[in-house]
């Protein structure tokens, strides 16, 4: 078990509340350890296993609210 932590980029946030909805579904993610995305910045920070998680599962929970995470480069 590997715990990185990683900021990305959001895409389809709106507000405040968006950012609140997308640190709440990242965290159901099976193996992410905590989660929180920043509005103004346009970002998410998230700390997981990454045996357990990757940007594939945490996009695929964030699919349903029409946001996108991209690696920062």
């Amino acid at each position: 078990m590997t715990i990185v932590r990683k900021m990305f980029r959001v895409e389809g946030m709106h507000c405040g509340a968006c950012a609140v909805s997308t640190g709440m579904v990242l965290k159901t993610v099976k193996g992410v350890k905590s989660a929180h995305a920043d509005y103004d910045a346009r970002s998410a920070e998230v700390e997981y296993d990454d045996i357990q998680a990757g940007l594939a599962a945490l996009n695929q929970a964030l699919e349903g609210l029409g946001y996108r995470l991209e690696e920062r480069t």
